[in-house]
């Protein structure tokens, strides 16, 4: 009876203990601050470091105005809570020079919900709403599907935000449920603050061949760039076939893909450019269809003469063909049985990408169709004055060759002795104190009146090089489509963000990025097959053996 009484007593302080605790920790979370945790991958309900760099350094108060209607329904049910927590972290990183509002319109176009004033006074509150409220910045409402028990029914609401900053203001008319809304505020925050001389340029160079020569293409980057950069960033077409000057107002120049051979006075235009500690990046397909034959799988080389240049300050691209025949992507192939989807080795998957390099940074996959590899030159490597960042490299499963005759299946497929095993480098970038091409020799042509002739870079120059031009195009007639599409755009962007030396809102931008299945080793699938099978069940038997084991000596326990 004494052991009883014992037991009965010792369980009934532990469970005593338990409650008190309860009561404690309880107690505690009521009157501390609110405290979340963010458990997604990619810390979608934190604020990012240039989030946080972005609002500590305002020089002004920030005034956001959040105007979004009451019980939304699904998918907006959640749209003010997310925005709410994410506007606090604003607020507290601003030290108090952000502040916010949020703000419920009435779905009713009546100037006021208390009873409307008489003759000119209610013109007044009428014309005062109209500045204060949602219309007064152009915010419109928006007609959603509203469901009820009775019925369905078309409701307008509200949903958008006015951010204000001294004398201007940006406003975003509508708010998605599926936007990066860190995003789209720091980025509007980052055009209120920064001044319009500070706002970068990037020239594309034209007058090659490829596509910066077609006329839609500055239309369409700019689009692209007002959509995604807003006001912060804009694109000229830089025609050194014509001009061997780079205007003064560009701050990174980008060779994409061009086709034709580019003269001496061009490249000494890109060298002076570069030692005045500005950005330039090469993008290169090194083989293009003949012409003509185009549908045909022959491929003939192309010949820029930029090679030499690059590899003057470390980083050479070779003329040859990345072929992956374990990790590629399914595309439209030529094959002996006509055009079907096959694991295309020309198209190979890099997952060897590196993180730690802003321009890379969260980009989990990229595909390279046509890709040639890159050989870093030992000098720089042992320079202590360059940062070599080797940006992308392929798996090992990837070999090169230096055949470009043809892409064939059936050739392609097959195994060839001339063949190089990797991994091998396929984008690379050099951070640092650069030498000029024409450091040693005279230039080709005399330095501009006024300006000297550089033969080291002024500042810390910024040079990128990719094995290939391609992958932010789309190509659905061969496979290559959107998913692999979208993130070679956002390695582009994050890219040009380097080169501008602007590196806010990479981190940001990257949020949300679609994710890609890696590919699984049939050893791989094995493992996690059999481990699904058994390791379960073994687990679960484990922990009942364990009970079983406690109880036993719990029994004997109390018989003692």
């Amino acid at each position: 009876m004494a052991n009883k009484a014992a037991h009965i007593a010792n369980s009934s302080t532990f469970l005593l203990v338990i409650i008190a605790i309860a009561i404690v920790v309880n107690v505690f979370f009521y009157v501390a601050p609110p405290m979340r945790v963010d458990l997604t991958e990619d810390k979608l309900y934190t604020l990012s470091d240039g989030s946080r760099k972005l609002v500590t350094n305002l020089d002004q108060e920030i005034l956001i105005k959040l105007f979004i209607s009451e019980n939304l329904q699904a998918p907006d049910h959640n749209l003010e809570q997310r925005l709410d927590d994410l506007l606090q972290e604003y607020a507290i990183y601003s030290d108090g020079k952000l502040r916010y509002e949020i703000i419920h319109p009435k779905d009713s176009d009546e100037p006021s919900p208390d009873a409307p004033a008489e003759g000119e006074q209610a013109e007044e509150d009428a014309t005062d709403l109209a500045e204060e409220g949602p219309r007064g910045f152009g915010i419109q409402k928006i007609p959603v599907g509203q469901r009820s028990k009775d019925e369905v029914a078309l409701r307008m609401i509200y949903k958008g935000m006015a951010i204000l900053h001294g004398d201007k203001q940006e406003v975003i008319k509508e708010l998605r449920s599926t936007d990066n809304f860190e995003y789209e505020i720091s980025k509007r925050i980052k055009i209120l603050v920064t001044a319009e001389e500070a706002r970068n340029t990037v020239g594309f160079v034209a007058g090659f061949g490829g596509p910066v020569d077609s006329e839609q293409f500055i239309q369409s980057i700019n689009n692209a760039f007002s959509q995604i950069y807003g006001e912060l960033l804009s694109a000229e077409a830089v025609n050194l076939s014509e001009t061997k000057t780079i205007p003064e107002n560009i701050d990174a120049l980008v060779f994409l893909n061009p086709q034709q051979p580019v003269d001496d006075q061009a490249k000494y235009a890109i060298d002076q450019f570069i030692m005045q500690g500005k950005g330039v990046a090469w993008l290169q397909t090194t083989m293009s269809p003949d012409p003509r034959m185009p549908m045909l799988p022959t491929r003939q080389p192309v010949l820029t003469g930029l090679a030499p240049l690059f590899e003057s300050y470390g980083l050479k691209l070779n003329q040859d063909l990345v072929l992956d025949r374990t990790n590629s992507i399914v595309a439209l192939t030529f094959t002996d049985r006509g055009l079907v989807p096959v694991s295309n080795p020309t198209m190979p998957l890099f997952t060897d990408i590196n993180d730690q390099s802003v321009i890379a940074r969260d980009i989990p996959t990229l595909c390279f169709p046509l890709a040639s590899t890159l050989t870093v030159a030992s000098t720089a490597m042992e320079n202590k004055d360059l940062e070599v960042i080797e940006l992308v490299k392929t798996a090992k499963t990837a070999v090169r060759r230096d055949d470009l005759s043809t892409l064939s299946y059936e050739q392609i497929q097959k195994e060839s002795d001339s063949e190089e095993k990797g991994p091998f480098v396929v984008a690379a970038a050099l951070q640092g104190a650069l030498t000029s091409h024409w450091a040693d020799k005279e230039p080709p042509t005399p330095p501009a009146e006024g300006a000297t002739h550089l033969k080291a870079s002024a500042a810390a120059a910024r040079v990128v090089v990719v094995g290939n031009g391609d992958f932010m195009f789309p190509n659905q007639q061969t496979g290559y489509g959107n998913q692999y599409s979208s993130l070679g755009a956002m390695f582009l962007l994050n890219m040009v963000d380097w080169l501008v030396q602007d590196e806010d809102l990479i981190t940001i931008r990257s949020k949300g990025l679609p994710r890609v299945v890696k590919n699984v080793s049939p050893d791989e699938y094995v493992t996690y097959q059999v481990g699904n099978i058994v390791g379960v069940p073994v687990l679960f038997a484990f922990i009942g053996i364990g009970f079983w084991f406690y109880r036993r000596q719990r029994r004997a326990n109390l018989t003692v």
